[in-house]
């Protein structure tokens, strides 16, 4: 699957990274890209000019930041250990995402996977 390209934040680990790529996503870590420096705000907003979707684990910080800037979309999930526990199923989890809505259909909006993953994985 060839999907949009993606930002991880900087708390997404290089497993899942690496999962997402074989996976034919272009991935680049914030980290990689900004250092270690770059406000959640900055983020976002090069997000929106870039037509980048953000995967995050930081639910608290980027909520707010997600009605107050346009962005490409916000994939968020909850528990901070699943892309090394199950980054395949995780993977999975982005993929339908993407099949249902199709990049435009996540811009501006924030996905929680976390509900996504429970829907697929029950």
């Amino acid at each position: 699957m060839t999907g949009p390209q993606i930002l991880l934040d900087e708390h997404v680990g290089r497993v899942f990274e690496r999962t997402l790529r074989e996976r034919g996503y272009d991935i680049e870590q914030a980290k990689d890209r900004f250092g270690e420096r770059t406000t959640d705000a900055e983020l976002v907003s090069w997000c929106g000019e870039s037509g980048t979707v953000l995967l995050t684990n930081n639910a608290k910080d980027f909520e707010s930041l997600h009605d107050e800037h346009d962005h490409a979309g916000i994939l968020l999930y909850h528990d901070q250990k699943l892309p090394d526990a199950d980054p395949e199923g995780l993977a999975r989890t982005v993929d339908e995402v993407f099949s249902q809505y199709g990049s435009e259909g996540v811009e501006n909006h924030l996905v929680d996977l976390g509900e996504w993953y429970e829907w697929l994985h029950e």
